[in-house]
């Protein structure tokens, strides 16, 4: 072998370089546009880690302010700290404590609550009755009443937050005084993770809460920079030496929360992406040196050719164009004749992207009527059918290449309709394949015959391809460019196979009426309720044969796909309400889009079944396991959750509070505070309600939802019904149901 000639390297070279710098800007745009995405997703996360951290500890500041806020403006309060207070006086100190549980009920855990009288020299100090001396009591009007106009103070104490509130709160005079110490510990339980490091400032910008052991790394001058974007709505700032800040401020008190971000967590994330992209750089590189090397090999050919063929030594250097526009001579006419069977075979390429442009319409009349004349099609004195094909078997789960499946059955339409009857045959979309047929205007049953051709069509593929078809035809139409509205019928036909079983052929003239009259939807409640109650319980088994079961009722009541589609989106709609509200993760209601498109268009109950079970139901009952006993930690909560589970059985307050473990007195105080009324008036309400729902979306007699509600005479229900809406539970069923 000789050597490579100068041309060889004068293509090889540009080749290489322009690959190189190919591979590299693009392997350097990916990491680049990775990182900046990682980033951002992290100081989201950061932001919402702030934010959290910021509303879980306002909560509880507010609660406590609100206590103290609270008992001093009851009516009994100045009377008891202007009064002097006796060590006899065991009443009255079992009076404070009460309050003071309270508000350590409603408070930080571990925190230490005290009550002082400045008008009587007396205070309750961690739980004991205590006489301050002239010199405490001074101390105290100097530091938090002389002269100072506001009443609440926040200030660090050490290993812990100390809260100074002068009462009463809205009066200038000022004879008492509450604390609150709240350790350290107890904020940590708070921010919770441990990992982050977290600053609380208050607004006078003293540091607060800290759960590191190290001084803030900010200097006074960014300190200042970073409250200033804090008060501009900022939630970010970059300090001069790296470091990054999220933080947030408190529109409710100007406290100021900051968590230090740790880029290092950023390049831990990173570096695989860092090291897999290095890895591919050296690949491509390799690739585009090899690509180079037989492309400079192919293009430098031709010149050897001629050394070879001329049997003269090698072409010296100042010759080579000559070579080259002999070479270049001989490309054109090789290339030329390339054109015209590139052309040739992309004739029906082409016709296909015609066709779909008409189904899109995209395309004006001038524009169609060009087209035509260029593909060769006679349209004049036609009558036009627009037919949509879709496979019954459901790849999803048999794994079959579906693409090669529609292809294959694009291949057998061809086939099996003459081409004088018919555009070309396209794939419409990833479901369904479409075809325009053409007849005469004088044929006398073109229906007939596209039933022919499409029961031929549908055995060919059984018998070839092992799956079995639908047809959607839709009505006759005189203009080509109506072919938009002539497959939006076909689909429409197509999707009443639901109602007639896989291998049909559905002309739209037959189901026009059902598609015209209006149908009621048929919601089977018991199923669907049935299902919501193993939701709340968790029991995940148990939904998922609820969900079968809804899913074939609804696809044996409903004949209307419309009717199918509005039944789905209501489980759908009662399913994302029903997660919600149990805290269920927002992340899964995110992806719902594609559930309520599917649902409006199903005709397979297996398909819609799966896709509702893996893609919501699953989901939200193991998102809301873990949250369930948390959402419903307060007494008042519980029992409403109880009522609304329960409402259908024999319920008390007494039943209740044993299950709870509580005083039906006390419950029923709590209960009536929390809620504005009392237990017994709550149940009756809500079994009122859902009377009231009962009453129009069931067939269920009076007799029936007043026994399903615990009355035992169903007249009794009438009255209460009566009383409170102004009618009779049957005049209420007509009003609403018409």
């Amino acid at each position: 072998m000789f050597k490579k000639s100068r041309v060889f390297y004068r293509l090889f070279v540009p080749f290489f370089l322009l690959g190189v710098g190919l591979v590299l800007g693009f392997c350097i745009f990916i990491y680049t546009t990775t990182y900046n995405s990682v980033e951002e997703s992290f100081l989201k996360d950061k932001r919402d880690y702030t934010l959290q951290v910021l509303h879980n500890v306002e909560q509880k500041v507010r609660t406590i302010e609100y206590g103290f806020t609270a008992y001093s403006s009851t009516s009994s309060f100045e009377e008891t700290f202007k009064t002097p207070f006796y060590e006899s006086e065991f009443d009255r100190y079992q009076d404070i404590r009460k309050e003071m549980s309270y508000i350590e009920m409603l408070g930080i855990e571990g925190s230490v609550y005290n009550l002082i009288s400045l008008d009587q020299k007396w205070g309750i100090i961690n739980g004991s009755l205590k006489t301050l001396t002239e010199q405490e009591l001074d101390g105290f009007k100097e530091k938090y009443v002389e002269g100072k106009t506001q009443s609440l103070f926040w200030r660090p104490d050490g290993e812990q937050i100390e809260m100074i509130m002068t009462l009463p709160i809205y009066r200038s005079e000022k004879f008492a005084m509450g604390t609150a110490s709240i350790p350290k510990r107890s904020i940590d339980q708070i921010v919770g993770d441990k990992e982050q490091y977290v600053e609380i400032y208050n607004k006078q910008d003293e540091l607060l809460y800290s759960n590191q052991e190290k001084d803030s790394s900010l200097t006074s001058g960014e300190f200042k920079r970073l409250k200033e974007k804090a008060a501009n709505g900022m939630t970010m700032m970059r300090a001069k030496d790296g470091r990054t800040y999220v933080y947030a401020l408190s529109d409710y008190n100007q406290w100021l929360y900051m968590v230090e971000v740790n880029q290092g967590e950023i390049g831990t994330i990173i570096r695989n992406t860092a090291i897999g992209l290095v890895i591919t750089s050296l690949l491509l590189i390799l690739l585009v040196g090899f690509i180079s090397y037989r492309l400079a090999e192919s293009y430098s050919k031709p010149i050897r050719k001629i050394q070879e063929k001329l049997a003269l030594p090698r072409v010296p250097s100042k010759e080579n164009e000559l070579s080259l526009l002999a070479a270049s001579i001989e490309q054109v006419v090789d290339q030329n004749e390339l054109l015209t069977e590139d052309l040739t075979r992309q004739q029906p390429q082409l016709e296909t992207l015609f066709v779909l442009s008409l189904f899109r319409n995209r395309l004006s009349e001038k524009e169609v009527q060009n087209r035509l004349e260029q593909f060769g099609y006679d349209v004049n004195q036609k009558v036009f059918y627009t037919a949509v094909i879709q496979m019954d078997t459901d790849f999803e789960e048999q794994g079959v290449e579906r693409d090669l499946f529609r292809l294959a059955i694009n291949q057998v339409v061809a086939e099996c309709i003459p081409e004088s009857e018919r555009f070309i045959p396209i794939v419409l979309n990833d479901e369904m394949q479409a075809t325009i047929l053409v007849f005469p205007e004088s044929e006398e049953e073109p229906e007939r015959k596209i039933a022919q051709y499409y029961e031929s069509i549908q055995q060919a593929v059984k018998e070839n391809l092992h799956v079995t078809l639908s047809a959607g035809i839709s009505a006759p139409y005189d203009a080509i460019v109506k072919s938009k509205e002539a497959v939006d019928l076909a689909k429409e036909s197509l999707y009443y196979r639901v109602n007639v079983g896989a291998e049909s052929i559905i002309f739209f003239s037959d189901i026009s009426q059902m598609v015209n009259d209006a149908t009621l939807s048929k919601f089977p409640l018991d199923l669907h309720n049935q299902l919501l109650g193993a939701v709340r319980s968790g029991e995940e088994d148990e939904a998922v044969s609820h969900m079968d079961n809804l899913i074939a009722d609804i696809f044996k009541t409903n004949k209307n796909p419309v009717s199918i589609g509005v039944t789905l989106t209501r489980i759908i709609n009662d399913l994302v309400q029903l997660g919600q509200l149990l805290g269920a993760d927002f992340a899964i209601f995110d992806r719902i889009k594609p559930l309520y498109e599917e649902a409006m268009n199903a005709y397979s109950p297996d398909r819609i079944r799966k896709r509702l079970t893996e893609d919501l139901l699953k989901p939200v009952i193991r998102s809301t396991h873990d949250k369930k006993e948390q959402s419903i930690k307060s007494l008042s909560q519980k029992i409403v959750y109880i009522v609304e589970t329960e409402f259908d059985q024999d319920l008390s307050l007494d039943q209740i509070a044993d299950r709870l473990h509580y005083n039906p007195n006390y419950l029923s105080n709590v209960f009536k505070k929390e809620y504005g009324e009392s237990f017994g008036d709550y149940l009756m309400n809500y079994r009122l309600q859902k009377a009231q729902r009962w009453l129009v979306e069931t067939e269920w007699t009076v007799k029936e939802i007043a026994e399903k509600l615990q009355y035992r005479n169903s007249q009794n229900f009438i009255r209460f019904f009566k009383k409170r809406l102004d009618m009779t539970p049957g005049d209420y069923r007509k009003k609403h149901r018409h």
